[in-house]
Order: structure tokens, then sequence, then C-alpha cells
């Protein structure tokens, strides 16, 4: 196996994602692995991902050939997967399906799956947007006054829309709204982000382990 680097140049733009889950900076090739990032940054499954890992050898047409995927994550339960970032238009060709095929054989020789992602799963209106939303607000590292106030609030009361909290405390959404977006991306709080953009009408929870 190989590892990979990434240069700039004048034909290849090269995208940066600061990570405070890994606590590293990723480099990676296009806009499309960038908005896969925010995904594997807040995804509860998955508990470490990796951008251009080591890269391995496959045959393809009787040549032996290098390959570095585009990510490697690790799951619940510490399985391995490696990811393939794609759009789709480009996944329809013959070439790059039989390829793609061979490099999913030599990944389960070395006991891991390759995944092919499209844009299809990654540009999912509201989630993408609100994946950046929190990630905006993840700079935070210790929980305010405030903070603590909120959690102790809804872990007493339940379920909350923000609006809710906005009138529990007395404060207005501009006060309340980063501090309630800081406590979700670190999971201190819990919504649901494919219902709509986030804002005043939206649920917050406390997860079982706050």
């Amino acid at each position: 196996m190989y590892r990979r680097n990434l240069r700039y140049s004048r034909v290849k733009n090269l995208y940066k994602f600061a990570s405070p889950k890994m606590n590293t900076v990723y480099t990676v090739e296009s806009s499309l692995e960038f908005d896969a990032c925010f995904h594997f940054e807040y995804s509860p499954n998955i508990i470490q991902y990796e951008a251009q890992p080591l890269g391995y050898k496959y045959q393809f047409e009787g040549k032996v050939l290098p390959y570095t995927p585009d990510f490697k994550t690790i799951v619940i339960g510490n399985v391995e997967a490696f990811i393939e970032i794609k759009p789709r238009s480009k996944t329809i060709d013959s070439d790059f399906k039989a390829r793609f095929k061979a490099k999913q054989t030599a990944a389960l020789e070395l006991g891991k799956s390759l995944v092919l992602i499209t844009e299809q799963q990654i540009r999912v209106s509201p989630i993408l947007s609100n994946l950046k939303l929190l990630h905006r607000y993840s700079g935070f590292q210790q929980f305010t006054p405030l903070q603590l106030k909120l959690l102790s609030l809804v872990r007493s009361i339940g379920i909350l829309t923000v609006l809710q909290l906005c009138e529990q405390l007395y404060l207005s959404i501009r006060e309340l709204m980063a501090s309630v977006i800081g406590l979700i991306s670190h999971g201190a709080l819990l919504t649901d982000l494919s219902q709509g953009d986030f804002g005043i009408q939206s649920i917050v929870w406390v997860g079982h382990e706050q």
C-alpha cells in the first residue's frame, strides 16, 4: 500500500476541510468531496474518517494499477470501508464500471468494502445546508453558561422548539441561535436536519448519553 500526496496545480482545484471531529485539516480534490466531508463529520455512525488514505493495487486488463480511494471510514463496530466520490454522470461509463468492479475486488481482498457515493447522496436538501450551518459554529471549545442553561432546560422538559426555548429564557432569536447551533454541532443537543432549514420552529432534544 502507498500514500498519494495531493499537489496544487493550475488545472486542478483543491479544497481544505477543517475537521473538529478528527482534529485535522483534510485536502480534497473536488467540491463534491468537500461536501461529503460534512456528512462524515456529523454522522453519528462514523467514528473516524480520513481523506486520501493509503492506496492499494488492483488488476485490470492484465495490468497492476495503483488506486487511492477518496476516503476511508470507520463506523461503529470498527468496520472499515473505502469511499469513492464521483459525479453520477461519470459513473455510467462502461470503462468506469469495469475499473470500479476491479477496485472493489481488490478492496475485498484487503478485508474492506469500496462504496461509490454520488451527488445524489451528498447534495441532499436541506440536510447539506444544515450540516454546513453546524460546521460554521463548531469552533466552541467549552460550553458557555448560556449553553449549559439550555442543556439543563431541554433535559428537564424534553422536546422543545427553538422558539419555545427563547420564550422560556426570555431571549431573542439572535441571542439564542448561535448557542443552540453550537450545542448541536457538538452532539450535546439533537435535531432532525432533514425537516427543512434549521430555524425557530426546529425541534431539539438531549441525547440519552447527555
